[in-house]
């Protein structure tokens, strides 16, 4: 069963969430590699939320030290994050 971790994040500032957004679109695919989705929504101007899909819990259980690492890298530009995380029920694309 797939399963899925959901960040919300509120940045400091309008150009630091530019920055991650950016950033997590240029590095993020060969970060979370067996990630099957990863989707980025701007949620407002100092807010967003990123959504990864894995195949499976083990998976999603790998990829924690590399989010962790991204955080690390992003903590001046973050105010808070929060993250959920559970098994994907519906997985539909067009």
């Amino acid at each position: 069963m797939s399963y899925a971790r959901i960040n919300t994040v509120e940045y400091n500032s309008e150009a630091d969430a530019d920055a991650a957004a950016a950033d997590y679109a240029e590095k993020a695919p060969g970060e979370f590699t067996e990630a099957q989705v990863l989707l980025s929504v701007r949620t407002g101007p100092t807010t967003g939320m990123a959504v990864s899909l894995h195949p499976d819990k083990a998976a999603f259980e790998r990829s924690a030290p590399v989010r962790e690492a991204r955080l690390a890298r992003m903590k001046d530009r973050v105010k808070s994050v929060q993250m959920q995380e559970g098994e994907v029920t519906l997985a539909h694309a067009r």
